[in-house]
């Protein structure tokens, strides 16, 4: 799997995945991003190009994810600490149910591992009990349960180093 980081010319490409995976979360009954959030503009507001990675095998896309090494919203009290936070994991239309989600965590362990980062940490909604399974499966373990932003998560974390 090639891993690229996001810059001005796919930005837009990394935006598009998003949206693709929103609407087909809402057709499933399971909505979890709102599209209106999911623009170019809104996006960058959040998170910096260098943060956004598109994930591709044989030169097609096959997923998208943020790599933050801080995360102010749902980890504030682990600044300065080396780890990685992983938001908007999303698997490309034609690649969903074929275990590509698996691989996109193991790229992110494996950004976090070369810059000598030991944990991995993440945000599921409380009431996702698939997605939290699928977390779970990888190895990532709870934390708590936080309420910040108005929303129910649950922070889970994996020991990397």
């Amino acid at each position: 799997m090639d891993i690229v980081t996001g810059n001005e010319n796919n930005v837009e490409m990394f935006v598009n995945a998003l949206i693709s995976s929103a609407e087909w979360l809402h057709l499933m009954g399971k909505p979890m991003w709102k599209v209106n959030d999911l623009t170019v503009e809104k996006i960058l507001n959040k998170y910096s190009l260098e943060e956004m990675k598109l994930c591709y095998e044989n030169e097609k896309l096959i997923g998208v994810y943020i790599l933050q090494w801080y995360d102010p919203l749902f980890w504030p009290e682990l600044k300065g600490l080396k780890s990685g936070y992983l938001h908007k994991l999303s698997i490309a239309d034609g690649y969903r149910g074929k275990n590509y989600g698996k691989e996109l965590i193991k790229s992110a362990e494996l950004l976090c591992k070369n810059n000598s980062v030991e944990w991995l940490r993440l945000n599921c909604g409380t009431l996702r009990p698939k997605l939290r399974n699928f977390y779970e499966k990888a190895g990532f373990k709870m934390v708590d349960r936080v309420f910040i932003d108005n929303r129910d998560q649950i922070r889970y974390e994996k020991k990397l180093i």
